[in-house]
């Protein structure tokens, strides 16, 4: 890599990320990314606090108060939100090239390094997340920090970070858990092993309690990093005895939050799904394969130096740099079951934090597999390709085999949720895996560009498929906004709110039809009293919906 190239290619990635998702400053967040955005809009219109700051129903304070930060002085500024998580983008581009400096520090990995981190910062999962608002975003983020901190030896940093994960999102807490568990083993590791390099051996009886003083020294040097968990348990024991909400993330899916976990269930339809996400959709099958191919040659190496197939996976680290691969491949294993067992939806963004993960084992597989520099950088660029082509494209074939497609008008999305059967429209956050979804929020706006609404225009969204959607419009342009001055609002409504108002329903209303309303009812509802008068399509970036114009009869339609 050239001397100026060397220095100046980290500008790449970063440029990469803010051109590519630039053309969504507008964006307002749809589904679950209205909950967040309208909870850090609100956060920073009526003021801060512990709860106005539990976004989604979940501990994500300290991540969400850096986004309402971009709120003050104009609440609903997308452009100010995209801005603040590109912020964040960044720093994780850092951390996670810092991560890489760690584990490969020769220079004659310095191409690898700079593709991989390219390779993170086109990646669609992580686009999409940092487009549609969530939690999980800080989750990504601050795992990448925590770690890179750790490894530079800046353990208070690292503290700091780590406070901000465990107060992005309740997995957050459960990921720093098991990064400081697992540095600690790491460094107990080391410490025994230095302690038997300097004696020729160490006494049986006493291996248990070398073990244990290795421990507490290990423990001692990262003294730093037990601060967040004792201030996250000290914040969640606060919140039970003073505050009437539960604990931990449940929103009524379950009477118990521990009642979501499936610990041993393997045969569980979102668990299958869970597992299709992490490992298969979107190209991530390409890392996956190198993962199990250096897998599958570790097994049969063993097996034919009649090893047990632990021995030949599991082996004591011999340098520092060993060691700190030994900490991703068991975060790797550790965090993919973790993060698997509480079962909800089938969101993609709920395992963004795997993502980096994996791709440094890929990179470590492909080591393991003695791949030539040439042949490993050949792989690593081609896949970078891959997702930037895949940025707003699903055309992965392996992804649409396993999950199946639908069309969005003038394109076709993987049919995400078709595994787990999960939701009662065919894909809503769902499709945030890729920038494909955000032509749902551009369509809207042409459509009401055409219809012109006013704040007495009646716009019906069947009731299975219209949360987040409800959006003021700007005056003149009509299209979406996140509120301000200048806006106007239709009456927003769903077939049932329609149905409750009988003799008071509109004279006239229009319908919207989206591409992923599955078998909704609600036209069949609204034509017990309405009749059809007109419709028209609307489409932009690939997406198409249909405006229906109704009108009321003179007399109800028996059913």
């Amino acid at each position: 890599m050239p001397a100026w190239l060397r220095r100046w290619w980290g500008a790449i990635p970063a440029a990469l990320v803010l051109a590519l998702v630039w053309p969504e400053h507008r964006f307002v967040p749809i589904w679950d990314g209205r909950v967040y955005f309208d909870c850090v809009v609100d956060a920073a219109r009526s003021g801060w606090s512990v709860s106005a700051l539990r976004c989604g129903g979940h501990h994500s304070q300290l991540t969400m108060a850096w986004l309402a930060l971009s709120q003050l002085g104009d609440p609903g500024n997308t452009t100010r939100l995209l801005l603040a998580n590109v912020l964040l983008a960044w720093g994780a581009l850092w951390a996670f090239h810092a991560i890489l400096l760690v584990l490969w520090p020769s220079e004659e990995r310095a191409v690898e390094r700079a593709l991989l981190t390219t390779t993170l910062a086109v990646h669609p999962l992580a686009l999409a997340s940092l487009v549609q608002l969530n939690s999980d975003y800080g989750v990504y983020v601050f795992l990448l920090m925590c770690l890179a901190f750790f490894w530079r030896e800046q353990r208070w940093l690292a503290a700091a970070a780590g406070l901000v994960l465990c107060f992005s999102k309740e997995t957050g807490a459960l990921v720093y858990a098991v990064l400081v568990a697992t540095l600690v083993t790491e460094r107990a590791v080391r410490v025994v092993r230095a302690d038997r390099a300097r004696s020729d051996a160490v006494p049986k009886r006493a291996s248990a309690s070398v073990a244990l003083g290795s421990l507490v020294q290990a423990a001692r040097a990262l003294a730093p990093a037990f601060a967040p968990l004792a201030v996250y348990a000290a914040f969640l024991a606060w919140w039970a005895n003073t505050q009437a909400s539960y604990v931990v993330w449940n929103q009524g899916m379950h009477e118990r939050p521990l009642a979501g976990m499936r610990w041993f269930d393997l045969d569980d339809p979102i668990f299958r799904s869970y597992a299709a996400i992490i490992f298969v959709l979107g190209f991530a099958w390409i890392p996956t394969t190198a993962i199990v191919a250096a897998l599958g040659q570790r097994l049969v190496a063993g097996w034919r130096r009649g090893r047990t197939s632990e021995s030949a996976i599991v082996q004591a680290p011999s340098t520092t740099a060993d060691g700190h691969r030994a900490i991703l491949a068991i975060l790797a294993v550790v965090l993919t079951y973790a993060l698997t067992v509480y079962r909800t939806w089938s969101f993609p963004r709920y395992f963004l934090v795997l993502l980096p993960v994996l791709l440094i084992c890929a990179l470590m597989s492909l080591d393991a597999l003695k791949t030539p520099t040439r042949v490993r950088r050949l792989l690593l660029a081609s896949y970078a390709l891959v997702l930037f082509g895949s940025v707003r494209a699903s055309f992965d074939p392996v992804s649409r085999l396993l999950f199946g497609t639908w069309s969005l008008g003038r394109a076709e999305v993987y049919h995400v949720s078709r595994l787990s059967h999960d939701f009662r429209v065919r894909d809503a956050d769902h499709l945030a895996y890729n920038l494909q979804f955000t032509g749902f929020h551009h369509a809207l706006n042409v459509a009401f560009a055409a219809l012109a609404p006013t704040e007495s225009t009646t716009v019906v969204f069947p009731a299975t498929n219209r949360w987040g959607l409800w959006s003021p419009l700007e005056a003149g342009s009509y299209r979406r906004v996140g509120g301000g001055a200048g806006t106007v609002r239709p009456r927003y409504a769903d077939e049932v709110m329609v149905a409750a108002l009988r003799e008071q329903a509109p004279r006239e209303l229009w319908l919207v039809q989206q591409p992923n309303d599955a078998a909704s009812s609600a036209l069949t509802v609204l034509h017990r009293r309405y009749a059809d008068a007109d419709s028209a399509k609307y489409s932009a970036q690939n997406v198409t919906i249909q405006l229906l114009h109704l009108v009321r009869r003179e007399a109800p339609v028996i059913p």
